[in-house]
């Protein structure tokens, strides 16, 4: 048995990309734990996991919510900015050896984008799996500062189908299963509210759709557009620095600020996402066409991805009207090409996670083959 400890970058969308391997990997006899800032304690012990807070007197729990959600600013950028407000460096070293010396990992298995913790894990001589939950290498064009990073073994959390042909990965790099965890622990929600006799549309922008420019216009284009599909239904989720009291809501059209997702792509005909990576992976997973109304990060990469492949189309959310946007979804149901393209993919994530090859990669790093004497 290993003990394996996961460094998730401090949003949702990359704790929730990591459960799945966690759990095939505790259900393998292995010993899970998370390392991370402490608002993140109570999602991962909800999951089933130990939780290890890091630098818990400068983030203590309610961080987040008073320094980022509160401010309209991203996690990380909360984070960066009591970083330096500090007079005092933090020292990151010796924070991890002390958490090592009481642990013992066998293997870390860190976010891409903490970058700098995987420099001091690899150079106190600890092993090191990196995960990206995106399709982008953050520290490419910075080879020098980050060349300890570049033999480490990457997990790329996503099937090579779906990326470029003949994108060309690092050495050690390797295309794994989505980490789709069916299991996961989901806001209730009450069914009854739908109509399982209309098409289902779902739109959601994520976890943090506060941070997205144009989302809160475009909730109202989306619940404009959709009045005029009565036949239809939308469920459109608004997160949470909106209230969906403050939109309007014809018949067929209901607003909450969370619903359980993977439950909603069981019953969607569709999807109307950010072009967030783990939701984009799941309407594939589920064989959900999509409309991708990307805007920052890695999600208009994302969106091409989806267009190249013919899962979905895009468009701007910043300027779509409620006419482009009926136009957008008409075309998507009267070709089926697009449903079968996205149906093809999805029994190739399916395969991909029955294999789960991240799972044995990360076992393979845990417990190296003993070298003869």
């Amino acid at each position: 048995m290993a003990t394996i400890v996961f460094a998730p970058y401090p949003e949702t969308g990359h704790l929730n990309a990591t459960f799945k391997i966690a759990k095939a990997l505790k259900a393998r006899g292995h010993r899970l734990r998370y390392l991370g800032l402490a608002d993140f304690a109570e999602p991962v012990r909800r999951q089933g996991f130990e939780f290890t807070p890091i630098l818990e007197d400068l983030f203590p729990v309610g961080f987040m919510r008073q320094h980022a959600v509160s401010r309209n600013i991203d996690n990380f950028a909360a984070v960066l900015l009591k970083a330096k407000s500090e007079r005092r460096p933090i020292n990151l070293p010796q924070h991890l050896q002390r958490f090592a010396a009481e642990a013992r990992p066998d293997v870390l298995v860190i976010d891409l984008l903490l970058s700098d913790l995987a420099l001091v894990a690899v150079g106190l001589g600890l092993r090191t799996v990196l995960f990206n939950t995106q399709l982008f290498n953050p520290w490419a064009d910075e080879p020098a500062g980050y060349a300890p990073l570049a033999g480490q073994p990457e997990l790329i959390l996503c099937p090579q189908e779906f990326d470029f042909p003949g994108t060309v990965r690092k050495p050690g790099s390797h295309y794994v299963e989505s980490s789709i965890d069916l299991a996961r622990e989901e806001p209730p929600f009450d069914w009854s509210r739908l109509n399982p006799q209309k098409p289902l549309v779902f739109c959601s922008f994520g976890s943090q759709s506060h941070l997205l420019p144009g989302s809160e216009r475009f909730f109202r284009v989306a619940a404009e557009a959709l009045a005029e599909r009565p036949e239809w239904q939308l469920l459109l989720t608004v997160g949470t620095n909106l209230d969906p009291a403050d939109f309007p809501a014809p018949p067929n059209v209901l607003l909450v600020k969370f619903a359980p997702q993977l439950e909603v792509l069981r019953r969607a005909s569709l999807m109307l996402t950010h072009g967030g990576f783990n939701s984009v992976k799941e309407c594939i997973y589920f064989g959900v066409p999509m409309l991708v109304f990307p805007v920052i990060r890695d999600h208009p990469a994302i969106a091409a991805r989806v267009v190249y492949h013919r899962l979905g189309l895009m468009a701007d959310p910043r300027e779509c009207t409620a006419g482009q946007l009926l136009g957008l979804l008409d075309r998507l149901q009267r070709d089926e090409s697009y449903r079968a393209r996205v149906e093809a993919l999805g029994q190739t994530f399916r395969a991909a996670e029955e294999a789960a090859r991240g799972v044995e990669i990360i076992e393979s790093v845990a417990n190296p083959p003993q070298q003869p004497h």
